[in-house]
This record gives C-alpha cells, sequence and structure tokens, in this order.
C-alpha cells in the first residue's frame, strides 16, 4: 500500500469515528416507515416539555421472551429511547426481569409486591426445541415521578385476536399508554366528570366498576378525573326569594368537564331540561345513556317468559332532536347476538339447559377508526332501540352500528322466549348497521330558543353554544355493572351466563368520556395504526436448514466473491 493509499485510509477511518462521535450530541433520525413506527407525536413532545421533575420508568419486561413478546418488548425499548431523546435530563428507564431471583420465597414476595402495585401477570408458555417452559412475567412498567407512582399494563388481549394481532395492539396503544400516565402523573389536579341523579337514574352501585373498578386497577374513571354524583334537583334556595336558584345550579354544574346521564327512568322536566340545555349551551359535555322502550331481562323473567315493551317516556325527545339525534320506540333484533340458557329438558330430575343466540342482546363489532372505538373488542348491548340522525349543522360521526343482519321491532311489541322456539326466517333479517352510538361535534343552538323561561328567575340564557361535543347511546345497561342479590359486584360487560367479561364495553366509555373532555390531543395517539410484520413460524420450522444455510453460508459466499473480484480488478489495474 502507497503512500496516498494509507493516508487516505486514515482519513476515512477518523471520519467516521468523529460522524459516530457526533451523533452521540447530535441525533438525527428519519423515519422512512409507511406506519411512522419511529415517530413521534407532537402532543407527546409537548407533554414532556412540560415536566419539572425527572420521569423514571421500570419496565418488567426483560428476559427471553418467543418472537410476538419479542416484538413488544423491543418496541417499549425503541420508544422510551426515543421519549429520552426528546428530554435526556427529564426521561430514565431501566428493564427488570423478575425471574432472575433464584431464592422462591424472594421471588413470590417480589410478585406480590408488582401485584399490590397494579402490574398484571400473565402466565407464558416459552418453547425451546424438545421442551417448554412455563414463567410467570409482568408485561407492564412503574412510572415514578415525584412521591407518586402508577403502574401500566400494556399487554391486550381481546378474545377475538390471535396472539400476533393482540401483541400488534399491544404496540399500537404504547404512547398513548405511556403519555397518558405521564400526564396523569404530572397534573397537579384532574378534571372533575360528574353522573347526574335525579331522575331515576343508575345508582353508585350499578356503575361502581367503570368509577372505581371493582379489580382495583387503574382501568377507572376515578384514574383520569375526580368523580361525583350531582343531584340536578338539589338546588341553592335565594336568599331573597327561598326559592331554588337556576343559576347557582347552573354555575355549579359548569365546573364538571362533562356529566353521565345513565339510563334515567323518570321524566325530566322542563327545570330539568334547561339546567341539562344551559349547561352545554355553556360548552358542557354529555354521555348520553338512554333506553327507547321499557325492557329488561328480569321483566322476562317474572312475567313467565313474555312482557309489553312500550316507549320510555322521558320528555327529551325534543331536546335531543334539536340536538340532531333521535332515539327511537324500538328494539334492534340481530343474528350476531350473546347467547341465553334455557331449560330443554331433565336428566333425573336435574334440569339441561342449551344455550341459544338472544336477538335482543346484539354484540357490537366497532369498524370505525374514530379513536373511541378503534380496535374494541366485542361489546354487549341488552335491549338497545336505533338511532337516527336530524339534518342540521351538527357533525355527527357513527360510533356502533348493529350487524349487517339485523332488524327492527317497533314498540310497543311483545317480547317472548317463544322467538326461540320458532325462531323468524334469516331472510327477514334484512337491515343492517342500525345506528347505537353517535358522536355530535359542533355549535349546538338551544331547544328554549324563543320559549318562555320560568318565572322569577334572573337566568343568563344562552341560545347557541361555543364549540362543544356528545355521545348518544341508546343503551343504558351498556355502562351498568351487575349487583348480586347479596351485593357482589361484577365487572362491567360482564355475562353471568357464560361467565364471561366482554371488555369492549368498559374500554368504550372510558374512550368515551375521554375524548369529551380532551384537551391535549392525546386521545388521538389511539389512532396510530401499525403493521405487525410476523414470521411464519410454519415456514421457519419447515425449512429451518436451508435458512441456517442461506444466514450462514450466504454472507461468507458473498465475501468470498468481492475478494476474488477485487484481486482480479487489482490485478488488470496494476498489471
Amino acid at each position: 500500500m502507497n503512500k496516498t493509499n494509507f493516508i487516505s485510509s486514515l482519513l476515512l477511518i477518523a471520519t467516521v469515528l468523529l460522524l459516530n462521535a457526533l451523533s452521540d450530541f447530535i441525533p438525527l433520525s428519519i423515519d422512512l416507515t409507511t406506519d411512522n413506527l419511529h415517530s413521534i407525536s407532537d402532543e407527546t413532545i409537548e407533554i414532556i416539555d412540560k415536566l419539572d421533575d425527572k420521569v423514571f420508568v421500570k419496565v418488567y419486561l426483560d428476559g427471553e421472551f418467543p418472537a410476538e413478546f419479542k416484538h413488544l418488548q423491543s418496541a417499549t425499548f425503541n420508544l422510551l429511547k426515543r421519549l429520552k431523546e426528546i428530554s435526556p435530563e427529564l426521561i430514565d428507564f431501566e428493564f427488570i426481569n423478575p425471574n432472575t431471583l433464584e431464592n422462591d420465597k424472594e421471588k413470590l414476595a417480589l410478585f406480590q409486591q408488582l401485584v399490590k402495585k397494579g402490574l398484571a401477570p400473565t402466565d407464558l408458555e416459552i418453547r425451546k426445541i424438545g421442551s417448554a417452559v412455563s414463567q410467570i412475567i409482568f408485561p407492564g412498567a412503574i412510572f415514578y415521578y415525584k412521591e407518586k407512582h402508577i403502574a401500566v399494563n400494556f399487554l391486550k388481549n381481546q378474545i377475538t385476536n390471535t396472539a400476533g394481532a393482540n401483541i400488534n395492539s399491544s404496540i399500537e396503544n404504547l404512547e398513548y399508554a405511556f403519555i397518558s400516565a405521564i400526564l396523569h402523573l404530572s397534573k397537579n389536579s384532574l378534571d372533575r366528570i360528574a353522573f347526574l341523579e335525579g331522575n331515576g337514574e343508575l345508582s353508585e352501585h350499578e356503575v361502581y366498576d367503570i368509577t372505581n373498578s371493582v379489580m382495583n386497577d387503574n382501568f377507572r374513571l376515578s384514574y383520569y378525573f375526580t368523580v361525583d354524583r350531582f343531584d340536578i334537583k338539589a338546588f341553592i334556595l335565594d336568599s331573597a326569594t327561598s326559592e331554588p336558584n337556576i343559576s347557582k345550579q347552573i354555575a355549579r354544574m359548569k365546573v364538571y368537564k362533562a356529566i353521565i346521564i345513565a339510563k334515567p327512568t323518570i321524566p325530566f322536566n322542563k327545570v330539568d331540561k334547561l339546567l341539562i340545555d344551559q349547561y352545554i349551551m355553556n360548552g358542557g359535555k354529555v354521555l348520553w345513556l338512554i333506553d327507547g322502550v321499557h325492557a329488561s331481562m328480569d321483566s322476562l323473567q317474572l312475567s313467565g317468559g313474555s312482557f309489553i315493551a312500550v316507549k320510555n317516556e322521558l320528555n327529551i325527545d325534543d331536546q335531543l332532536f334539536k340536538y340532531g339525534v333521535r332515539i327511537n320506540a324500538n328494539l334492534i333484533e340481530d343474528l350476531r347476538a350473546t347467547e341465553i340458557p334455557i331449560i330443554t329438558g331433565y336428566s333425573n330430575n336435574t334440569p339441561q339447559q342449551t344455550f341459544f343466540p338472544w336477538p335482543f342482546y346484539p354484540l357490537l363489532l366497532s369498524d370505525s377508526e374514530h379513536p373511541t372505538v378503534k380496535g374494541l373488542d366485542a361489546i354487549k348491548c341488552d335491549f338497545v332501540s336505533s338511532i337516527d340522525t336530524i339534518t342540521n349543522n351538527i357533525k355527527k360521526t357513527i360510533l356502533l352500528h348493529s350487524s349487517k343482519q339485523s332488524r327492527i321491532v317497533m314498540a310497543p311489541a311483545k317480547i317472548s322466549l317463544g322467538i326461540l322456539e320458532n325462531p323468524p326466517l334469516v331472510s327477514s333479517y334484512n337491515q343492517q348497521n342500525k345506528t347505537i352510538a353517535v358522536l355530535l361535534e359542533g355549535k349546538f343552538e338551544s331547544v328554549f330558543k324563543n320559549r318562555i323561561l320560568p318565572k322569577n328567575q334572573k337566568v343568563q340564557f344562552t341560545e347557541n353554544s361555543e364549540q362543544t361535543k356528545m355521545i348518544v347511546i341508546s343503551d343504558g345497561d351498556l355502562i351498568a355493572n351487575k349487583v348480586g342479590a347479596t351485593g357482589t359486584l361484577y365487572p362491567l360487560g360482564y355475562d353471568p351466563f357464560i361467565e364471561f367479561t366482554y371488555p369492549g364495553n368498559k374500554h368504550f366509555l372510558i374512550n368515551a368520556i375521554q375524548y369529551l373532555c380532551d384537551n391535549t390531543g392525546v386521545n388521538l395517539l389511539k389512532t396510530k395504526a401499525l403493521k405487525l410484520r410476523m414470521l411464519d413460524k410454519g415456514k421457519i420450522k419447515n425449512n429451518r436448514l436451508f435458512i441456517v444455510l442461506v444466514n450462514i453460508l450466504l454472507p461468507l459466499l458473498l465475501l468470498l466473491l468481492f475478494a476474488v473480484f477485487y484481486n482480479l480488478n487489482q490485478k488488470k489495474k496494476y498489471a
């Protein structure tokens, strides 16, 4: 090698080393993936920039895992690495393998401590050639900020998905889950929401799971908000007239970011409607869960197998119509439905049960890309009505609807178990995608515009709202957890007949309330969709030898060919 080539080689090596050193101080990355796999949202950057203390993350997902969990592990590491790049002084993390402890007593104590802090264990089977080992893992992390900490479980297990699809869904949700935790920890106070009372709404026990969680985990409204119960009929009396003060009642309602009207059974009077209307006109958000008809399984059991479903008269039809929807006095029958047990015979005086699909219990699977319902698992409904949208200036987004094989039964209607003995023709289920939940967004007009207001009240009346939103759902039971005869509380979405909990109900409702209250745009992180490029295990097994030879011999062969052509070129050049 001559002197010139030697100097050129030294310069090349020096340049590479210099660029490598600079890269540690000047992070530069370009995301060339079609699904923005390596991109961090502007909302995430904004939240991290506002931190005033360090966030430390302990991730309990270290160790040897199957390919799917390796992908989740890698995605978690890469996300935290990118978050740390945004603010190296304020974000730090470590990966921990809780299974490294050899002492079983110490390991059990650690597991119990992690569960107490909120991490959910998962039993994982790790397969190796000729053997399989069962191992408990904790696919989650604990976030520490100042004197506070919070657990985040980021493994999703949806009953309708494959293992690979569940891993993909978990990765899609990582940024949202992590940033939600950081936002929760860094907030000095939580937004306030309230369940409305006074018109026969669901009791505190009937909404306990979504409010506080029967599982004692973080998946509850009280994790995100301060949750109150507000009695719309409990007025402050006017000191001058000793009459209920409507203005003060409106002011009391305005402190809530959103109100939830969960399955009212008593008609709303004019003052009730005015309070809700003016709350909306002042920018308030509402989650309506309203039954179109009176119908329940209890009625079916108490009346000997049949009852008459009648319209649910709540005196709010005109109000909802003004806002842009109409909940119809009907029931949706759907071929895609959950099952109920029916006694079909006896064996040694023991009743024998058979399960039949009950068309009045539709099972909803969302196909929408909206962040409130995107990627949700099945949602269970009980006696649900259809919703019509009314033409006005309000933007309407259909969130949930029936399947392609559904039909409508108008109230009053006889509901009978006889439909299971003599089922209607499948061809009669010819009405598809009947709306069950709809999002309304825009500037609403008051239902009391051009109407006479209550006398002797100095109400600062607002005719048109600022930009706000509401969600209307035509099934009050969608938010209700079951309460046993002895007071036992069951998870939301629990089906006592098959002893299974449909997780979609709780996910949808928490998403819906978060969307109504979200001012930071964090909820939009749920729309991130990634394509999981998993290896075909069958092909790997069948072509194992070929794959090994290609990975070992091909690089050597390419290197050998390069050396041969390089030598030939050198000989030709200096011959």
